[in-house]
């Protein structure tokens, strides 16, 4: 593959912070991944946004925790048809709510 190709593949995903995520609305999730970071493994998923429009969030700490190694390979095998939603912001901690849904 020529370097062209390469860099247009690399460039093909943005990332994006939950709080840009439309509150209420299902993102299909199309992969995950756990990566290291220095504040500990951490959770990306890829997510539909728009039909041509495909973006990386990574979640935050306290959600990236509850996903098992079964749950990723489930969601990366398409055993499983999961969305993210950005359910608002709580009123006390003025962090976001997030849910995965069916």
């Amino acid at each position: 593959m020529d370097l062209t190709k390469r860099f247009e593949k690399a460039t093909a995903y943005s990332s994006l912070n939950v709080n840009t995520l439309e509150p209420h609305k299902l993102y299909p999730i199309i992969r995950a991944k756990r990566i290291p970071t220095k504040f500990g493994p951490s959770i990306v998923l890829t997510l539909r946004i728009a039909e041509t429009n495909i973006v990386k969030v990574f979640l935050p700490k306290r959600y990236s925790d509850m996903v098992s190694d079964s749950d990723i390979d489930a969601i990366n095998s398409k055993a499983v048809s999961l969305h993210l939603a950005n359910k608002g912001v709580c009123e006390s901690s003025k962090t976001y709510i997030l849910a995965i849904e069916s």
